[in-house]
Parts: C-alpha cells; sequence; structure tokens
C-alpha cells in the first residue's frame, strides 16, 4: 500500500550545488484516475536551496510515446505526466522541450503544458531586442491562445525513455519507442526552432 504522504528525510548526501549534506527528500504516492500509482520525489538543500523535483510512474515500465490531439477547450483538462526524462513536442508550435541537468518533473494537464510555455515566451520576449523575433514570439502566445479556447488544432508528443510520462486519456495514442527513436532522443532545455522564432 502506498502511503499518501510521506515525511521528509534529511539523507546523509552532499548537495551537488554547496556540497554540505543538508538534503531533504520529500515523497507524495498517489493514484491517478484509469491509471497507475504514481509517486512524486522533491529533494531540497535546506542550506543552499537547491530543489530538484519528479515523477516516477510505480510498476513496470517501457519506452513510450504518448501522442494527443488537442482539438477542443475540454481537452486543456487533460492530465499529463512528464518526468524528468520526457521530452515534450508540439510540432504545429514549433516547440520542442528536452530534458537536462535542471529538468523537473510534473503532473499538471495540458492547459498548464501549454501555460509553461507561455511562460518561457513572456520572459524571451521581455529580453528580445530583434522586431521580427519579437513578432514570432506574438504569433505564437496567440496562437496558443486559440488552441486553448479549442479554436485552432494541435498535437501533444511525449517521449519517454525511462516510460515515467503518460498523457491519462482515452483520446491519447501510446506505443512503444522503436530502438531508432530512442536513439535519437536529446538532453536539453526547451528549444524554440530557428523557423518559428
Amino acid at each position: 500500500m502506498f502511503p499518501e504522504t510521506v515525511k521528509p528525510t534529511e539523507v546523509p548526501i552532499h548537495c551537488p550545488i554547496c556540497g554540505k549534506k543538508t538534503i531533504k527528500i520529500i515523497t507524495h504516492a498517489h493514484s491517478i484516475p484509469y491509471f497507475r500509482k504514481i509517486v512524486e520525489i522533491t529533494l531540497i538543500c535546506e542550506n543552499c536551496g537547491f530543489r530538484h523535483a519528479d515523477v516516477l510512474i510505480a510498476g513496470e515500465r517501457e519506452p513510450m510515446r504518448y501522442e494527443l490531439e488537442i482539438s477542443s477547450e475540454r481537452d486543456m483538462l487533460i492530465r499529463v505526466i512528464r518526468s524528468s526524462s520526457g521530452t515534450i513536442r508540439i510540432p504545429e508550435l514549433g516547440v520542442t522541450i528536452e530534458p537536462g541537468p535542471r529538468s523537473f518533473g510534473f503532473v499538471s494537464n495540458v492547459e498548464g503544458v501549454l501555460d509553461r510555455i507561455l511562460n518561457v515566451l513572456n520572459m524571451l520576449e521581455g529580453s528580445e531586442t530583434s522586431q521580427e523575433k519579437l513578432e514570432k514570439i506574438k504569433e505564437l502566445k496567440k496562437k496558443i491562445e486559440l488552441i486553448k479556447e479549442g479554436k485552432e488544432k494541435a498535437t501533444l508528443i511525449i517521449d519517454d525513455p525511462t516510460g515515467n510520462s503518460a498523457i491519462i486519456s482515452e483520446k491519447a495514442k501510446k506505443r512503444r519507442l522503436t530502438e531508432e527513436e530512442l536513439k535519437s532522443l536529446k538532453f536539453g532545455y526547451l528549444v524554440l526552432e530557428s523557423s518559428e522564432v
């Protein structure tokens, strides 16, 4: 039986940032309806504030691709689990979110994924000086709002070599990743293809 919340535990390991043995681990386990149990894990250094979070799915896992056609406002509520090893793509936006050393896992919904992209675009917009790139950022933001309102379609794809990511919906297509696809997965950060921004 999974405990709902496990009390924070101090672990005698060195923080990768400050080097002190002040890491606490907080775990939270819960069931997702029509899916499986998941465990959310957060590591926090009480000395320097370093933080890392991830999501693990209980049970046997294999490398998976989940694909969802976003076609209505109702689709914004579809549950999305992204582990720190999951790559998210929305081809219609030219957006790829790849895992990296500071990558966080999260449990959200489709709207939450789109909001994360909007947050990055807002940061880019605030520091961008090229008028051409500013226009492309504004176009992408408008397109995301149309997707959220169900006025434009898009495809949400998650590839995860560890199988710890998922899209929880009967609408989502699910299949095992091929060896070729596994080899092509990269590690990095949010990438906006140059043709888009």
